[in-house]
């Protein structure tokens, strides 16, 4: 589809990307520097290992994470996920979201999921 043909709505195939279950987790939690798989997993919490494997993937080819093999001396390769330039740009829209939380939402609430 042409970015510039009337039919192309930015703002709408973005929420798209985004709304995935665990992707905006996955980028607030690689906000905080790179992570190795496990790492991540234990930091965004209650996601499987093939659905995350999966959001990962799917990240990577949009252009917003990249990951790379870290080699360690006897063991298996270690894989490490980190932001692109594009991801870490998504930390305006995470810290949007945090400040309309923090004005909008009560901490006694539950988080629906």
């Amino acid at each position: 589809m042409n970015d510039h043909s009337p039919s192309f709505c930015p703002v709408y195939r973005a929420i798209g990307m985004l709304q995935e279950k665990w992707v905006l987790h996955i980028i607030r939690s690689l906000l905080d520097g790179e992570k190795g798989f496990n790492e991540l997993a234990r930091a965004i919490g209650g996601c499987n290992s093939a659905t995350l494997t999966q959001r990962l993937e799917h990240l990577e080819t949009q252009g917003l994470i990249q990951k790379r093999s870290e080699d360690s001396y006897g063991k298996l390769a270690r894989s490490v996920y980190s932001l692109t330039p594009a991801g870490q740009e998504l930390q305006a829209v995470i810290q949007a979201i945090d400040g309309w939380a923090r004005s909008h939402l009560h901490a006694q609430e539950p988080a629906h999921a």
